[in-house]
């Protein structure tokens, strides 16, 4: 049984490069979801190893309070990927203690390191 990663992403043509580079990877892809309910709608059929979460997504939720609920929930460690750089976005999203952080563009091998830094700690560290 392979792990499932969720991808939490409302932007269809970054969920599928997404998508594509996990399964690629191995892994199932879970989602995507594009709004906090769909995540966790999705999480409770098929509980995640691991989360990539943009932080703006549809819905009243944002991506940092569906990453909330999903580790509360799921336990599952948490990679934020954005295009936004805004400083107190930034803090918020660090002060919640994300795997990893993801800006976007990114390349397929960034992607990658973001994985296996997520769901093995001991690769994140140098």
């Amino acid at each position: 049984m392979t792990l499932g990663i969720l991808i939490v992403e409302d932007e269809a043509v970054v969920a599928l490069a997404s998508a594509e580079i996990v399964s690629m990877m191995g892994y199932t892809v879970v989602g995507p979801a594009e709004s906090c309910g769909e995540a966790l709608s999705l999480a409770a059929e098929a509980p995640p190893a691991l989360a990539l979460v943009d932080i703006r997504i549809h819905g009243d939720a944002d991506g940092i309070e569906t990453a909330r609920l999903l580790r509360e929930r799921f336990g599952c460690p948490i990679i934020f990927v954005t295009g936004q750089n805004d400083p107190s976005t930034r803090a918020r999203a660090e002060a919640f203690g994300p795997a990893y952080y993801l800006r976007k563009p990114y390349t397929p091998d960034q992607l990658a390191e973001a994985i296996g830094a997520a769901l093995d700690p001991e690769l994140g560290r140098n």
